[in-house]
């Protein structure tokens, strides 16, 4: 579709101007946004309210007179996948975090000796500082992943992101984590 074709500028324009055609504006809107957002992975569970978001972004749009998109195709795809963009924000904020403890410092650590205790203590001290330079995605990733045990498909379902973005995230953070401990002078402390 594009701004040439006469019927999308009428639709546009009946909708805008007279609100005549705001059911089929929505009703192709409704369209796209659900054709968009499965193929995008929307949650099955959560589609149909967020192809109903995107039709009353749509139409909110349209009610403040804005003039019509050279691509009514393209346009609506883009809202669709804004909204589920800003879904999935929503999700990974509501998310919730709790930190990672750190290992416990047990009496048979204490029993290899001072030195090993004390260095045991650094790499863990370390550690916690270099996790806390990471981003939040990839803190809240590797909590899932090594602290939970979840696999990649179900930390993707619980992330509400696909499940090779996992795997990213997950070989970022662990290589920062490896290049962090090594300016530390702890080298070999995390493998990626």
């Amino acid at each position: 579709m594009s701004a040439a074709d006469p019927t999308e500028l009428e639709l546009w324009q009946r909708a805008r101007v007279a609100g005549t055609a705001r059911d089929e504006l929505a009703a192709l809107a409704l369209a796209t946004a659900r054709s968009e957002l499965a193929r995008r992975g929307a949650p099955a569970a959560d589609a149909a309210d967020l192809a109903q978001e995107a039709v009353r972004s749509l139409l909110a749009y349209v009610a403040r007179g804005a003039e019509a998109p050279r691509d009514l195709g393209a346009f609506l795809k883009y809202r669709a996948w804004g909204v589920l963009s800003d879904f999935r924000k929503r999700q990974r904020s509501k998310a919730v975090h709790t930190p990672l403890q750190s290992l416990p410092l047990e009496p048979a650590d204490r029993a290899r000796g001072p030195r090993e205790f004390a260095e045991r203590r650094q790499l863990l001290e370390a550690l916690a500082d270099c996790r806390s330079r990471l981003n939040a995605e990839q803190r809240d990733t590797l909590e899932l992943r090594y602290e939970l045990g979840l696999e990649g498909e179900a930390a993707a379902q619980h992330l509400g992101v696909h499940r090779n973005t996992v795997h990213v995230r997950v070989h970022r953070a662990l290589l920062a984590l490896r290049e962090c401990l090594e300016r530390k002078g702890l080298a070999g402390g995390v493998d990626a």
